[in-house]
């Protein structure tokens, strides 16, 4: 039987740009993602929430409420692919060792796009955030 060779994120960054391309195929993978992080949330546990916060980025990108810069979405949408593939450096039938390159694939793209992460969380922040208007006393929710 022939086994399929491990998936670099370098790989992974370079097919991230065909499904980048794909609106629908980009929100497939942003399921399947939710699903493998769904399962395996204690194992993933310290970067959940940077890959949580990738799911919500890719997906106002792709709904045209918030631009991503091409290489950075390259980078995330290559994380989730890293994610969710079963052949990567570390495989993930290997119990818990298989999550942990994963999980410092998220860690490092995280790291590697900070700024973006923090632009985007002010950004949904401001989405919810009630403004008051000149002359009122009431909030108003801003959308």
């Amino acid at each position: 039987m022939k086994r399929r060779p491990a998936l670099t994120l370098e790989q992974a960054a370079i097919k991230a740009e065909l499904y980048v391309r794909h609106k629908e195929k980009l929100l497939w993978l942003l399921e399947k993602a939710n699903r493998k992080s769904a399962q395996s949330y204690e194992l993933l546990l310290a970067p959940w929430e940077s890959l949580q916060i990738f799911l919500r980025l890719i997906r106002a990108h792709v709904a045209g409420k918030f631009c991503v810069a091409h290489g950075s979405l390259l980078m995330l949408v290559g994380s989730v692919l890293y994610l969710v593939s079963p052949f990567d450096l570390i495989p993930d039938s290997i119990p818990v060792l298989g999550l942990v390159d994963d999980a410092s694939v998220l860690t490092f793209v995280a790291r590697s796009n900070l700024t973006l992460i923090s632009n985007f969380r002010k950004w949904e922040t401001s989405l919810t955030r009630p403004s008051f208007h000149q002359g009122s006393t009431e909030p108003k929710l801003i959308n």
